[in-house]
């Protein structure tokens, strides 16, 4: 990678024009309305769109009012042509996605990583660009399950990580509901139609791989790891668990171990 930026804002009219572009690869992800030459002709485009341009390609791009908005990354894999032809990213072409912010935060990782003076600095920005590019590949060939563009999708999929990454919380459909500012019974609706089960199937898979974690890498008695694992007591604990996996936590435990 050679320079990065993130978050930059342009409070006047911004024009950005290079005639016969960079000898290195420019990744752009755009969060406010802009105009950008394609094939010749200057095309207006929407927030939330990224676009890869190709080494020494013309490009022009400008605001389309007095404000503009977008993360950049110049950057290049020495001797490593093939990393790029393995992926289906478009060049010069715009790409509209339902997860920038997401995108986002790897760039402003890379920016505090290209502005540090530390040890593997350069292994650690390779890293980040390599999962930003496979994270942008991937909502290009899934859009329909990135929630098909829907405005709610980027907090519930949120809400989706918050609840398996603590699945021991009190989870129930009003609080969640809450979280996103929906009603009880849209929220339902919605996130079935993203993730394809309900919140309340989600919140028990995700209590239940935490268990199953927990009975194969320690040895907490099945009493404090269903509280560990958001149940209210051990019973109700037993009984679901078994009737996800066929086995009690117990019989599960010594299996794990006994594979092992």
């Amino acid at each position: 990678m050679t320079n990065c930026g993130h978050d930059s804002r342009h409070q006047t009219k911004f024009c950005m024009l290079r005639k016969t572009g960079v000898p290195n690869y420019i990744l752009l992800l755009v969060k406010t309305k802009a105009f950008f030459e394609l094939n010749g002709k200057l095309a207006a485009t929407n927030p939330n769109m990224a676009i890869l341009f190709d080494r020494n390609t013309y490009t022009h791009y400008e605001s389309a009012g007095n404000f503009y908005n977008d993360d950049w990354i110049h950057f290049d894999f020495v001797g490593e042509e093939p990393f790029l032809d393995s992926l289906k990213i478009p060049f010069n072409s715009p790409i509209y996605l339902p997860q920038i912010n997401f995108l986002s935060n790897y760039v402003r990782l890379l920016v505090k990583e290209n502005h540090s003076d530390t040890l593997h600095k350069e292994k650690v920005q390779d890293s980040l660009m390599r999962i930003l590019l496979y994270r942008l590949d991937s909502q290009i060939a899934s859009p329909l399950t990135e929630g098909g563009g829907s405005k709610y999708y980027p907090v519930m999929n949120q809400l989706r990580m918050n609840i398996h990454n603590t699945p021991h919380q009190n989870w129930t459909i009003d609080t969640m509901a809450e979280s996103v500012h929906i009603s009880p019974s849209y929220f339902q609706h919605l996130y079935k139609e993203f993730f394809h089960l309900s919140c309340m199937q989600e919140v028990i898979l995700a209590r239940i791989e935490r268990a199953k974690f927990y009975l194969s890498t320690t040895d907490t008695p099945i009493k404090v790891l269903s509280d560990l694992c958001g149940y209210e007591n051990e019973l109700h604990f037993i009984r679901q668990f078994k009737q996800k996996e066929g086995l009690t936590p117990t019989q599960y435990r010594q299996l794990y171990k006994a594979v092992r």
